[in-house]
């Protein structure tokens, strides 16, 4: 039998030893799966617009754009595109061992979706992981590795952080949700902090300690995040995404784009 980890902070100890496929499907209003499970790999699903419903373990989800979904081996679900808005979506297949103690009780502790508030580059990062797979150089299958870790760990660090059951966390829970909700306006350090009902000093520790990220850093990324999935609409060429997503000045975004995800915009937009 595995050893089980003396501490909580040494329970994940996850390695990505594969990956089976890197999938984008497009919207497609039809998509649907029925009691549906993958016995061969674990599965990371990320939703780039648009919106689907699944059934995953008794419980309906409703997910939207910069859901995470995690479906561990062998786990039945069933899933359907909206009709009216249907998701487009990236997922990757790969395997998994554990470090230490047993795999299977890591993964039950995982939630099956985690929502943007709490994973704001998503989008970026499966962005990433189809370019590695796409291009195929070489070490692409340990980059493509390294890329799942990520997104695997900010899964983790969402799920148990201490400070998410501090007393200010449901403060700073809406503050995230007035940031993501009107994503294209840019808020003061002040105007947030007096949301939560905190000092701004107070307010600064608790959201790095939430989030991982200051507050401008932290609203540069949900701008970046939306901002993809304008571009891969195909809808909105670079400077209409900037201008959309509340930048005045077309070359700082493309900028800050790069710096976030690593890529140009313009790889991504319609001519």
């Amino acid at each position: 039998m595995d050893a089980e980890p003396e501490t909580a902070a040494d329970f994940y100890n996850l390695v990505v030893t594969d990956i089976g496929y890197v999938i984008d499907r497009p919207p497609n209003p039809a998509w649907h799966v029925a009691d549906f499970s993958n016995p061969w790999v674990h599965i990371l699903a990320v939703a780039l617009s648009g919106q689907a419903e699944y059934e995953i373990d008794g419980r309906l989800w409703r997910i939207t754009a910069g859901d995470v979904i995690l479906m561990p081996k062998g786990l039945v679900h069933s899933g359907a595109s909206a009709r009216q808005d249907p998701w487009h979506f990236a997922s990757v297949g790969f395997d998994l061992a554990a470090g230490a103690g047993s795999l299977d009780r890591q993964l039950q502790s995982l939630p099956y979706v985690t929502r943007t508030a709490a994973f704001v580059d998503a989008s970026a990062r499966f962005t990433e992981l189809q370019t590695i797979w796409a291009d195929r150089q070489p070490g692409y299958i340990t980059q493509a590795r390294a890329v799942v870790t990520t997104i695997l760990h900010r899964i983790i660090a969402a799920h148990s952080a201490p400070q998410l059951r501090s007393p200010h966390a449901r403060r700073i829970g809406r503050v995230l949700e007035m940031i993501l909700a009107n994503w294209q306006e840019t808020y003061s350090v002040n105007d947030l902090a007096e949301v939560a009902g905190l000092s701004p000093s107070h307010f600064r520790v608790m959201f790095k300690q939430m989030t991982g990220h200051t507050v401008t850093a932290y609203q540069q990324r949900v701008k970046i995040e939306k901002a993809t999935e304008l571009l891969l609409s195909g809808e909105y060429n670079v400077t209409q995404t900037a201008m959309r997503a509340g930048f005045r000045d077309v070359y700082y975004f493309s900028r800050l784009y790069k710096k976030v995800t690593g890529r140009n915009p313009s790889e991504l937009a319609r001519s």
